[in-house]
């Protein structure tokens, strides 16, 4: 795997994180930043039917789809020695992989206030496309609402995935808007209401 390949030379990884991973990545890590995947949009296309749903009524959860003038916020952690490297990896391969997702290393900017420009990294980060048996796709966003609101899984109910991830982008990225998620998450808000 190239991250692997990557990690055995320079004894670090960066991870980013766009979804549930900003709240609680799960594994040890050395440092983290706010940080933007460029030319990438978080979408809550992915079914879940472990963490946030079953196999009845599938969660949606986030996953990032390729577009070029988008961009997706998130936290990066640098993740440092060999061991701690191969411990995130096979916890995220787990949490992650097993869910339809595959590994992807992609650019990310870090900002910092020390530096003018942005620092560019390659990150490891977990996409899951069309290609996954459990991938839902775009759908009227009342529909989805009304299915987060109803799906639960072993960590918990799909709308609590939904609200927290709106939330802590919200305090992490005050300025920046994600159109998509906010607008979910004011119909789950109402769904919830009338549930």
């Amino acid at each position: 795997m190239e991250a692997l390949a990557t990690s055995s030379t320079s004894q670090s990884l960066w991870i980013f994180g766009y979804g549930s991973l900003i709240w609680n990545p799960g594994f040890t890590f050395s440092t983290s930043r706010k940080a933007y995947a460029i030319g990438w949009a978080r979408r809550m296309y992915q079914g879940n039917t472990y963490h946030r749903g079953d196999e009845k009524l599938p969660g949606r959860v986030a996953t990032l789809i390729e577009e070029t003038n988008s961009y997706t916020n998130g936290v990066v952690f640098r993740v440092d020695g060999k061991s701690a490297i191969a411990t995130a990896v096979k916890y995220l391969e787990q949490r992650e992989c097993d869910n339809g997702y595959a590994f992807r290393m992609v650019p990310v900017q870090i900002r910092s206030a020390a530096h003018r420009r942005p620092t560019v990294v390659m990150a490891l980060t977990c996409v899951a496309d069309q290609q996954n048996e459990l991938y839902l796709g775009p759908d009227d966003l009342i529909k989805m609402a009304r299915e987060i609101v109803t799906a639960k899984g072993c960590a918990g109910p799909n709308c609590e995935y939904v609200l927290n991830l709106a939330e802590n982008l919200r305090k992490l990225f005050p300025n920046d808007e994600d159109d998509h998620l906010f607008q979910l998450e004011h119909h789950v808000r109402i769904a919830k209401v009338r549930a």
